[in-house]
C-alpha cells in the first residue's frame, strides 16, 4: 500500500509543543495508532515502524517523546546513555499531556468523527503505551519490553496504577531478560 509521511507539529495541553512523525496510508485508515519510541527517540527505526503500520492501513503517528529536554534527538543503538538523561526528565503528567495531543490529534485526522484508536510502544514507549490505556480511550495498547511498568531505579512504576488502565492491553516480556 502507498503511503504518504511527514513530520506535524502538535499543542500539548502543558504549553509545550511537540513534534511528530506521521505516515498515512492511501485512502481511508482502519484505524489510529500511536507509536511510543524507544529512548533513542523517533530514529530511522521508528520512522520504520511508524511506516511498516500505515502500509498495513494505519493512520500512525510517533510522538516525540523527549521534545521538552531535547527536541529533534536520535540516536543508535550503541550508546543508550544519551537518552537515559532525556528519560530521565520525563514525567508521567508531561507524558500523559503527549498522550491527549497524539490521540486527539488521530481522532481529528481523518473526516471519521472518531476513529478506533491502539497504541503500541517499545521498551520506554512500551511503558507509555500502558500509561496511554490509562489516559485516553483507547481500543486496546500494546507494550513490548515495558521497561519502567515494574518499580526500577529510574521510578516506582506503573504496577499500582494498573487498576486505572481502562482498554486490554498486551505485554510482551523476554522471560530470561534481567533488564526488564
Amino acid at each position: 500500500m502507498s503511503i504518504t509521511t511527514e513530520f506535524v507539529t502538535l499543542s500539548v495541553d502543558d504549553g509545550s509543543s511537540m513534534r511528530a512523525y506521521v505516515a498515512r496510508p492511501e485512502g481511508a485508515p482502519r484505524a489510529g495508532l500511536i507509536v511510543f519510541q524507544e529512548i533513542f527517540g523517533i530514529n530511522p527505526h521508528i520512522r520504520d515502524v511508524t511506516e511498516r503500520f500505515a502500509r498495513e492501513g494505519y493512520l500512525a503517528i510517533a510522538p516525540e517523546l523527549f521534545h521538552r529536554s531535547g527536541p529533534g534527538f536520535e540516536s543508535g543503538y550503541t550508546d543508550i546513555m544519551p537518552g537515559v538523561g532525556h528519560m530521565q526528565q520525563m514525567t508521567d503528567t508531561g507524558l500523559a499531556a503527549d498522550i491527549r495531543a497524539a490521540f486527539d490529534w488521530l481522532q481529528g485526522a481523518t473526516s471519521a468523527k472518531k476513529i478506533p484508536t491502539a497504541a503500541i510502544g517499545f521498551c520506554m514507549g512500551g511503558r507509555t503505551a500502558t500509561l496511554a490505556a490509562m489516559t485516553v480511550p483507547l481500543a486496546c495498547g500494546i507494550s513490548y519490553y515495558g521497561g519502567g511498568i515494574a518499580p526500577s531505579p529510574f521510578g516506582a512504576g506503573l504496577l499500582d496504577r494498573l487498576k486505572e488502565v481502562q482498554a486490554p492491553v498486551l505485554f510482551y516480556w523476554g522471560g530470561l531478560d534481567g533488564m526488564i
